[in-house]
């Protein structure tokens, strides 16, 4: 019987695969790298030659999910030829687009935030700065509202996004009508009333005086 070659490129991905549900289903502090092992059917030194460590390991299945919307998310911010508004509704877009194709991505998130220093890496740091930056100077163009911090204006719509994959499943009735309660219906909602909110106010006229 002939022994299959050990392909090191298979079982890393393998562990990583492995180690993604895991600690989507039960958290960091709660998965060890010899439950990971025997779910991706390696051995605990596999682990420990790929990664050293499990906090390293968890970085990896972290930054793999978030490459990808790091590369899209950043085009869209980067692109001057659109105005600040515009570019605030794709980055929305982008945002919630990301959770519908990557739903563990969200539980990864939420377990992080529950365990002190987990969950943020350098890009998505990057990605609020830009984010903040492309909104300051949109606010001194005139096409954002001013009146209120940059930085909020990413909060808020980063907010509003995460909560809807977090809670729909808590929040909605069994009996709701998913066909008016759907994740394209919440993302107009987003869009309508959000950028709606920072748009600047227009200033009141002879017309609406005399209504």
């Amino acid at each position: 019987m002939t022994k299959r070659r050990y392909d090191p490129d298979a079982s890393r991905l393998d562990i990583l695969d492995a180690a993604e549900e895991l600690f989507a289903e039960k958290g960091y502090g709660e998965v060890s790298t010899a439950a990971i092992a025997k779910a991706a059917k390696v051995s605990q030194s596999q682990i420990h030659y790929h990664f050293e460590t499990k906090r390293n390991l968890w970085e990896h299945v972290f930054q793999r999910l978030f490459e990808e919307y790091f590369s899209v998310q950043s085009e869209v911010l980067d692109n001057t030829e659109q105005s600040g508004l515009d570019r605030m509704e794709a980055s929305i877009r982008a945002y919630f687009s990301f959770f519908q194709v990557n739903p563990r991505f969200i539980k990864l998130m939420a377990r992080a935030h529950l365990e002190t220093g987990l969950g943020h890496t350098q890009q998505s740091g990057q990605l609020f700065s830009k984010g903040a930056e492309v909104v300051a100077r949109s606010q001194e163009a005139g096409t954002i509202r001013n009146d209120v911090p940059p930085e909020f204006v990413v909060v808020g719509f980063l907010s509003m996004v995460s909560q809807w994959f977090q809670m729909r499943s808590k929040h909605l009735p069994p009996q709701a009508d998913y066909g008016k309660l759907s994740d394209d219906a919440y993302l107009d909602f987003i869009l309508k009333v959000y950028l709606q909110g920072i748009t600047p106010p227009q200033e009141s006229g002879s017309d609406a005086l005399n209504v």
